[in-house]
Order: C-alpha cells, then structure tokens, then sequence
C-alpha cells in the first residue's frame, strides 16, 4: 500500500467532480479493483474518493457560478434564449434544484447560481452514488474481470469503438434521410402555391 495511489485518485476525483474530462472514473474503477485485491484499504479508497469528490464539486461551481455566465452570455445564435436562461437562475430548473445538482456537472449549477445548500446536498448525493457504483462494483467484481478479460481488453476497447462508430455513423445517415425526407413534401408544395 502506497500513500501515492490515493494522492493520484483525489487529484483524478476532483476532476471528475468539478465536471471536467478526465480519468477519474477509471481512477475510482482502479481503486476498487486493487481494494478487492487487498492492496488498498476499501474504507480509505471510500472516504478518499468522497471527499475528494466534494472538494471537486465545490470548485467546479465556484468556477461556474464566477467564470461560467460568460460562456453564455455573449452575442450570436441563440442570444435571447440564452439570456432568457440566465435571467432566470435556479428557476431555470422549476423545482427540479436538488435533480438538477444531482445529475449535472457543478459548475452548471454555479452558473445557474443554485442555492449552495441545494448544490451541496445534490453534491453529495451524486458522490455517493458514483462513488460507491464504481468503488463498490469494481472492489466485489473487478479482480474477477481483470482476471477473465486478461489481454483481450485492448481488444475489447477496440471492438467498442468500433460499435459506437458504426452507431454515429448509423445515427448520422438516419438523421440525413430524415431530413431529405421531410424536405421533399415541402418542396414538393412550393411549385403548387406558386402556381395558385
């Protein structure tokens, strides 16, 4: 047991509870399987992971709710219902605060300005949640998996890519013929109107 794989999975969790990209699902995913392995403590992956998690949350909206308004805020497509959104703050979300902090990144919430007890408690519902799916999944399932998949993972990963790719692009050609298909009567009726 080193104190430098709970420093690199805080550092990786706050990340994630900031809501931003990164490895921190793959961190708390890693934590777990070496806890079930018994080379973490499980218990000290947990309180790790969730504080972590918190600080994380606290930073993405203090980012938000100072730094993110300009994101929106700003001239061009969509200004007016853009602004409308901001003007609105939390009402934004009707009476949906707490679900709202729940399953959005912080630094949304900072930039809808959510009341910070609201935002918090979400906070720390969230952080539970996703802390304990993927601590507790991977400490109960993960050496098993790592031990089965063994070195057919890059395989694997290569076969998801694969299969979300051909999915876009499915995706893509749907929407396309969708498209052309609803532009076809429409360009259909226009000769009729201008010959009436």
């Amino acid at each position: 047991m080193s104190l430098s794989e709970y420093v690199i999975m805080f550092a990786l969790v706050v990340l994630l509870g900031a809501g931003l990209p990164g490895p921190g699902d793959a961190s708390l995913i890693a934590a777990g399987t070496l806890a079930g392995e018994g080379k973490l403590n499980v218990w000290i992956v947990l309180a790790v992971a969730m504080v972590a998690w918190l600080l994380g949350s606290v930073i993405g909206f203090v980012i938000g709710e100072r730094r993110g308004r300009a994101l929106l805020d700003h001239p061009g497509r969509l200004e007016k219902s853009r602004r409308k959104l901001l003007a609105k703050g939390d009402r934004a979300f009707g009476r949906h605060n707490f679900v709202a902090s729940v399953t959005m990144p912080a630094f949304v919430s900072g930039i809808f300005r959510v009341r910070f007890w609201v935002f918090m408690l979400g906070a720390l519902v969230a952080g539970i949640g996703w802390v304990g799916m993927y601590v507790g999944v991977s400490y109960f399932l993960g050496a098993e998996i790592a031990k089965r998949i063994g070195n057919a993972g890059a395989k694997a990963l290569l076969g998801v890519v694969v299969i979300v790719a051909i999915g876009l692009a499915i995706r893509a050609g749907v929407a396309k013929w969708r498209a052309a298909r609803q532009a076809g009567p429409a360009e259909a009726a226009a000769p009729d109107r201008l010959a009436s």
